[in-house]
């Protein structure tokens, strides 16, 4: 059809809408180089990076921080990453790279940690209440565990929000940056599998916490306090064995004065397993137990939600919002065709939700980013 003005509006090609992503973190990248993080011991860590395109370069090191902050703004990667490890020569092939030691990360996934089959969640699409709930499981693994359990204050470890389903801690201490695999392994199913006490053999009366620390204070504590409610939950509302066991624990001063008789081991242990359920928390194992892990580099770009890979401090965490916290300050505008938005999405004060799903608008790049990338959309381009 013939008009006086004649607009033609396109949807961009699966090449255009990468060069157009690319562009966006390009603009980032530009104006906010002074927020890529610095990482320690920088001429010896490994740099990998991920393109738009689908290529991965790994194996690459920096002297110092100007050249790398340099081959990000040319180069413009989808994803940047740097190694835990420090190593005597990061970009030689890894069995003679000379680990030398390296950090102790804990990586808490929303998919993992909420244990869900979730398709949004799966996709990427996380709301900010499930944003909420990984915050405050992140919460009780860095104060019951990293810094109850392991002594560990706020100059030990860094936190960071990945910029896509979860956070990171990341240690940076001896003597964990020295451990093997085979401890930091210990470590993992200490914090996601809990304690087990052994059944009693022989004696009728034994002792299920031998310490009064770690696990054997955290479940003390909790067992202690729980009420009909919960009992109910197990199905114990009526039972008496297991209410005596609870009885002996609030008569108990500490965890290692508990004394249990043999014929109440089995609901013991069911109230055992009911806290561990509540208290366990289940990091990714492979990222903690890897010693030439890559990890994601705070300060740069999430290249598959648009939001930035953030260290925060503990104060930051608890009014942290990922998307009001953590998105990309960019200026220009893109045109948008919404396809399918789930939930409102509020991006540097501009907001998207499934009110706009079927209609084209103008959005600022860092939601159309966001839109766009998690599949919620395409690029308009208007030919005039």
């Amino acid at each position: 059809m013939l008009l006086s003005r004649l607009v033609s509006v396109v949807m961009v090609t699966d090449m255009c809408r990468e060069e157009t992503l690319k562009s966006i973190l390009s603009e980032y990248y530009r104006y906010n180089y002074s927020k890529i993080y610095k990482p320690n011991s920088i001429d010896g860590r490994e740099f990998g990076f991920n393109f738009f395109g689908g290529s991965f370069k790994r194996h690459i090191g920096f002297k110092v921080f100007e050249e790398y902050v340099n081959y990000i703004q040319r180069m413009v990667p989808k994803d940047v990453y740097y190694s835990i490890a420090t190593y005597l020569e990061p970009t030689r092939p890894m069995n003679e790279k000379g680990w030398v030691n390296a950090e102790l990360p804990f990586d808490l996934d929303a998919e993992q940690l909420l244990k869900t089959s979730d398709e949004l969640i799966k996709s990427g699409w996380i709301s900010q209440s499930v944003y909420e709930q990984i915050k405050q499981r992140f919460l009780y693994l860095l104060e019951d565990f990293i810094e109850a359990d392991f002594g560990l204050d706020e100059k030990d470890y860094m936190l960071v929000f990945s910029g896509g389903r979860g956070y990171h801690i990341r240690v940076l201490v001896e003597p964990y940056i020295n451990l093997d695999q085979k401890l930091r392994r210990q470590i993992v199913e200490y914090v996601s599998i809990g304690y087990k006490p052994s059944e009693p053999i022989k004696a009728n009366v034994f002792q299920p916490f031998p310490h009064d620390y770690g696990w054997s204070r955290k479940l003390f504590e909790y067992i202690r306090v729980m009420g009909q409610s919960q009992l109910e939950e197990l199905g114990l509302s009526s039972d008496l064995t297991a209410k005596r066991v609870i009885s002996a624990f609030r008569k108990a001063k500490n965890p290692s004065s508990v004394r249990l008789n043999r014929s109440e081991f089995t609901s013991m242990q069911k109230l055992l397993d009911f806290v561990l359920g509540s208290y366990t928390v289940a990091v990714d194992e492979r990222v903690t137990v890897d010693i030439n892990r890559l990890l994601r580099a705070p300060g740069t770009v999430h290249g598959g939600s648009g939001l930035v890979c953030k260290a925060i401090t503990k104060n930051d965490l608890e009014g942290f919002d990922p998307f009001r916290h953590a998105s990309m300050e960019n200026v220009s505008r893109k045109r948008v065709h919404v396809k399918r938005v789930p939930f409102e999405v509020v991006i540097n004060d501009e907001s998207v939700s499934p009110e706009l799903n079927g209609k084209e608008v103008e959005l600022n790049s860092a939601l159309a980013y966001y839109v766009v990338v998690r599949g919620g959309g395409d690029f308009v381009d208007e030919a005039v």
